[in-house]
């Protein structure tokens, strides 16, 4: 594959991934208007497991499929044959699980009302396993148009589906409003995979040579994939069962699920906003950071990718630590207030602390994607398995205070984004050569303060929504008016963007 032609891949799945969790964040902001507080709760506590089993049936198949698709392909489709026998067996083990464990796994998190939850959602493991082996399919075939297609277009149907659902249904009861919710990814699942066969039938008159490919082959490529990928859908099923028991110590269970949704439904989606774009953008520069290229081409490449997303991450946090309450009354309005507390205030807190760690999330994603790109994988393992032990400590001692309650899981998130951020960045100085560029963190500094200054003048106006919403927009053009004015990129770094998306 031409260097290119990497680069041009790169951009269109990161454009659908950008459109696609675009949708999805917009689809999380309005459920939770729609559900309240109690109910985005409830919603909540479904999913890390369901996330967990995905990740255990799908962790890893795209990449390592396109790997030995690339290897072979005129050999193709036989590939995708036999990882759909391999991955059809683990998911039919998961959604069997999750089938007949629904009552107890429902129990287990203190709401037995979420088991048909589980049940709704267990044959979409099936449907989510067999379009990632398409997926891998078309990206070993250098053809990257099926999978941004897919994704945008899943997201997009749960989006649309979901919230009619959710508001149509919150008329019989909230647990009807949940199922509805639950009903739009099912049927989103099902265009996705709808849409890959069509590209894939499109194929079907190619030729192909008949040459075995090894489940061991496939296994080797895919472990160390599965491995970085599934500890956070671990560590977040573990956080659905513990927060809830630990806050119970202080609070009924209604309240705990209701705390619970504030941090991980309302707060959450927000927080993970910036990281979007900066994953984005990241994966764009990062793909051919292994190939033999001099020195200090790999090094301005990932100094490079570390200036985008912190140009991207500096200012969110600065809005999450200044203006919380305006971004929370926007989105939600009065949605999070309930169970007799003022669930608002809770996130506002709640966003201030969480908006620390975007930065430590932002740049930890271009950590870890070198250090995978020069066959680190197992190192990021390590040090993200650290970070979550850490984690957990924090909320086991914390998280009973009557004080701290819900906040220690935002500190332990954030502790564990600067710990994981901070091992990795050790072991990025021994492969790469990275300096504190002064004279970009001096224009950085200028640009986000001028920001900061027209952001708070005009919210000082009112505080009615619509000035919130010219609030943003104005401090936005400011940003980038700032940043275009300063000449933020050097030379070097235009030429290299400018090489890589052409």
């Amino acid at each position: 594959m031409k260097r290119n032609n990497i680069m041009t891949g790169a951009l269109i799945l990161s454009i659908g991934g950008v459109l696609a969790k675009v949708f999805s964040a917009i689809y999380r902001i309005g459920l939770t208007r729609i559900l309240g507080g109690e109910g985005i709760g409830i919603y909540q506590l479904v999913f890390p497991l369901y996330s967990l089993c995905v990740v255990l049936a799908t962790a890893g198949l795209p990449m390592a499929i396109s790997k030995i698709i690339a290897k072979h392909k005129n050999n193709g489709k036989s590939v995708v044959k036999k990882c759909m026998m391999f991955t059809a067996v683990i998911s039919l083990v998961l959604t069997l699980i999750l089938l007949l464990g629904s009552k107890g796994l429902a129990s287990l998190q203190g709401e037995e009302s979420i088991s048909i939850c589980y049940i709704i959602l267990a044959p979409t493991i099936i449907l989510v396993s067999g379009a990632s082996v398409l997926r891998g399919y078309f990206q070993g075939q250098e053809n990257f148009i099926p999978s941004a297609v897919s994704n945008i277009m899943e997201q997009f149907v749960k989006l649309c589906v979901g919230l009619v659902l959710s508001l149509a249904l919150l008329n019989v009861s909230l647990i009807a409003s949940i199922i509805g919710a639950m009903i739009s990814i099912v049927v989103s699942e099902v265009v996705s995979i709808i849409i890959l066969i069509f590209y894939y039938r499109r194929e079907r008159g190619k030729k192909e040579e008949q040459i075995d490919i090894s489940i061991k082959e496939i296994t080797k490529d895919i472990l160390p994939i599965t491995l970085t990928n599934i500890i956070m859908p671990i560590a977040t099923f573990i956080d659905s069962v513990l927060v809830v028991n630990l806050l119970s110590v202080n609070f009924t269970s209604s309240m705990s699920i209701f705390l619970y949704g504030l941090e991980s439904g309302a707060v959450s989606s927000l927080v993970s906003l910036p990281t979007i774009f900066s994953f984005a953008i990241a994966s764009v520069i990062l793909p051919n950071i292994a190939l033999r290229t001099s020195e200090f081409n790999k090094n301005h490449k990932l100094s490079l990718a570390i200036k985008i997303v912190l140009i991207i991450s500096v200012p969110c946090v600065l809005c999450f630590l200044f203006i919380p309450d305006r971004l929370i009354d926007l989105l939600y309005a009065n949605r999070l207030n309930g169970m007799g507390v003022q669930g608002l205030n809770i996130a506002y807190r709640l966003l201030s602390i969480s908006g620390i760690g975007i930065i430590f999330l932002a740049v930890n994603q271009v950590y870890s994607s070198s250090l995978q790109a020069i066959d680190e994988r197992y190192v990021t393992i390590r040090n993200l398995i650290i970070a979550v032990i850490l984690k957990f400590v924090i909320e086991l001692l914390f998280m009973p205070s009557l004080y701290l309650n819900i906040y220690s899981l935002s500190i332990a998130n954030t502790v564990c984004y600067v710990t994981v951020m901070v091992l990795n960045h050790f072991e990025i100085k021994e492969h790469f050569n990275l300096r504190i560029n002064y004279i970009f963190t001096g224009k950085l500094i200028v640009a986000n303060s001028l920001m900061l200054l027209a952001l708070v003048g005009i919210l000082s106006v009112s505080t009615s929504w619509s000035n919130t919403l010219l609030g943003i927009v104005v401090a936005a053009i400011v940003y980038l008016g700032s940043l275009y004015l300063l000449k933020i990129f050097n030379k070097k770094d235009s030429a290299m963007m400018k090489y890589k998306i052409r």
